[in-house]
């Protein structure tokens, strides 16, 4: 098996990085792959107190030889997340011809690197399949017979080919167009049920969010492609709460999700949807923007503070 190369993107979390690097090194094909850590750096009038948090990152990232070999590269201004990924990304597998991407908020399955190289070696040819995701925080494993196609990737801890990274738009605008010349935004919306992704990429054009990640789902759906991911969930993500830059929310939706510690194989099977893990995805993002309007609404509720208010609030909590 050739080892795909892993690339960690990391800004100012020096505890998670930590964290995200001895799982990393816990997988036993670390030692038989190269590391590439891609650092953000400082964005400008930065506080003394995020620059410290970066000098720390970076030398969290030099304490142990994580993997059989580390590049480091260290940007001296911040270029922000999505920028890092779309050209750190495409540096590496132009090289490599494909790559296992890591952020740096992740815990890993002791298995992870195994399932990811197994099935990039598997799927490498097939067309049909853009990625490998790990988190599988959405579909219950009792719920499944094996792992599983869904259209959506994943963004935390996944592997892609340099044929279908190729097929990334970085023009949202012109994404949004070609979605809708080619009849693709209905399924980018979940078949008509939710515009999840689409009013997610509508904040992208307007600049209210910086994300590589709805470019590379709109890409993915615009041509038809497949994500591959397992059964049960080889990595959790760590990046909630105080801290971070992009799930500032306190509900941490995967707070008890338990990252599998055996060895998952990947089996032969049917590159198609699978239409219960797809209909699980839609549930839970349903119920997850159910949690947010109530959130919003109470909140609201809660500034007001008349009397009747407060019961009203009493009653909604």
């Amino acid at each position: 098996m050739n080892r795909a190369p892993i690339i960690l993107f990391c800004y100012n979390r020096p505890e998670h990085v930590r964290q995200t690097l001895k799982s990393l090194k816990a997988n036993a094909l670390s030692a038989e792959s190269e590391l590439y850590v891609f650092s953000d750096g400082p964005k400008e009038n930065a506080s003394s107190e995020t620059i410290r948090s970066i000098e720390q990152v970076r030398q969290v990232i030099r304490e142990e030889k994580w993997c059989a070999n580390v590049h480091i590269k260290e940007a001296e201004h911040n270029l922000g997340l999505a920028t890092s990924v779309i050209q750190g990304v495409s540096t590496v597998i132009e090289k490599y011809g494909k790559v296992i991407v890591v952020e740096d908020d992740v815990l890993l399955s002791p298995y992870f690197l195994d399932f990811m190289n197994e099935a990039l070696d598997k799927y490498e040819h097939d067309e049909r399949v853009m990625s490998i995701g790990s988190w599988n925080y959405f579909c219950s494993p009792k719920s499944l017979d094996d792992n599983f196609f869904l259209r959506y990737p994943d963004s935390i801890a996944w592997a892609c080919f340099e044929r279908s990274w190729k097929l990334f738009e970085s023009d949202s605008v012109l994404l949004l167009q070609k979605l809708k010349e080619q009849k693709r935004l209905k399924k980018l919306n979940a078949d008509g049920k939710l515009p999840y992704f689409e009013d997610m990429l509508q904040q992208q054009i307007a600049g209210r969010i910086d994300s590589w990640a709805i470019r590379w789902t709109g890409s993915c759906v615009l041509h038809g492609g497949l994500n591959f991911y397992p059964k049960h969930s080889l990595s959790k993500h760590l990046g909630f709460g105080q801290g971070a830059t992009h799930e500032t929310g306190d509900d941490d939706y995967n707070r008890d999700l338990e990252v599998y510690d055996q060895k998952l194989r990947v089996n032969t099977q049917n590159v198609q949807e699978n239409q219960f893990a797809f209909r699980a995805w839609c549930s839970f993002i349903k119920k997850l923007q159910g949690i947010s309007l109530q959130k919003r609404i109470v909140g609201k509720l809660k500034s007001l503070s008349p009397a009747f208010v407060k019961n009203i609030y009493k009653k909604l909590k």
